[in-house]
């Protein structure tokens, strides 16, 4: 019986992985070896790329048997940060007649691509933002919020996280992120041992150093905002209990005028809370933006039926910018009608 001459294509290499490698660094090409097995001359008929980032490279003329050759694979990462996995699909002269190859790697993003999902930098960790915010939270819910961190270099980072306190339970998972990898900051807030009525403001420090010592890697560090707006819970109020509950009234009505100021002076005006209903009033808080000039006291947080508290306020001009006093103060109270008002704090200095 008379036996027909076949080529015959055997692979050294069917799937490269590139690992990690820079957006901003352009295209990678790996070479894929053949041999001939057969005894015929093996003929490269058509090379298929997946798609248009990948590009194929083949030889055109007959691979001899016992010869060897390339094919080269070149992918393109321009806008394609990421992992990827992309298919090469051979056609030659042999039975089967198709071979498929397979390129794999991880992209990292140039500083551009970065700045829109990740702005915020400590070192080589791009952070998605720089604050939290839990807005509402009734006193003693809790709730979990989250930021991700992307590892922009291509060594292996390890991240920390400080500034736990009773209220703010911060957690890294992963705290070591290889290359290209992300990890979560996840915040728990305990809103019942949140020190403060009204907003709080609290800061994190995330820092990263790479986990190799020799490593050019730049470690860094980034402070974290969260902040939470701690209210009363009214919900569980009974009707009897609402009938019953204080009414908080104040003699300013919505602002507090303070008249001209000369530049330098400290000016002090009071104004009256009053309880207007049946059940002790509790003052929360009395609270001015910070750096504003403006200084509070009371002379008593809690107030019974029918009694009052005086409020002082003081107003130095010396720390106001501007020639106008424009400054909210807020009055955070246990009244479920009205548990905060804003008082407009307001005046002229002349500066002239």
């Amino acid at each position: 019986m008379l036996t027909v001459a076949q080529p015959q294509v055997t692979w050294l290499e069917r799937h490269h992985d590139f690992g990690v490698f820079l957006e901003k660094n352009g295209k990678v090409t790996c070479q894929m070896q053949l041999v001939n097995t057969g005894d015929a001359p093996l003929l490269i008929v058509k090379a298929q790329a997946g798609c248009g980032c990948t590009a194929i490279k083949y030889p055109e003329t007959p691979i001899q048997p016992g010869d060897t050759a390339t094919v080269g694979i070149t992918y393109n990462p321009s806008g394609r940060p990421g992992q990827f996995t992309k298919q090469a699909i051979i056609f030659t002269n042999t039975v089967p007649k198709r071979t498929i190859l397979e390129i794999s790697g991880n992209v990292i993003p140039t500083d551009a691509t970065l700045n829109k999902q990740y702005p915020m930098q400590a070192g080589a960790l791009r952070i998605s933002q720089g604050n939290i915010a839990f807005g509402e939270l009734k006193k003693g819910k809790t709730k979990t919020l989250f930021l991700s961190a992307y590892n922009s270099s291509t060594d292996t980072l390890l991240v920390h996280v400080t500034g736990d306190k009773p209220h703010l339970h911060p957690t890294l998972v992963p705290d070591t992120v290889p290359p290209a990898k992300v990890t979560a900051l996840t915040v728990h807030y305990l809103s019942g041992h949140a020190p403060l009525w009204g907003l709080n403001v609290d800061t994190l420090t995330l820092t990263c150093e790479p986990l190799r010592q020799t490593s050019e890697t730049e470690a860094g560090t980034a402070t974290i905002n969260v902040m939470a707006q701690v209210i009363e819970d009214f919900e569980g109020l009974t009707d009897k209990e609402r009938l019953e509950a204080p009414v908080v009234g104040v003699d300013c009505g919505e602002s507090l005028d303070f008249g001209t100021l000369a530049p330098g002076e400290k000016m002090a005006r009071t104004f009256t809370v009053t309880n207007k209903g049946k059940s002790p009033l509790a003052i929360r808080r009395l609270w001015v933006p910070d750096g504003e000039g403006v200084t509070i006291k009371t002379n008593r947080t809690e107030i019974k039926r029918g009694k009052s508290a005086t409020v002082t306020v003081t107003v130095d001009t010396s720390i106001i910018q501007g020639e106008l006093l424009n400054v909210p103060l807020t009055l955070l109270c246990n009244d479920p009608a009205s548990p905060q008002l804003t008082i407009r704090l307001v005046g002229i200095i002349d500066k002239k």
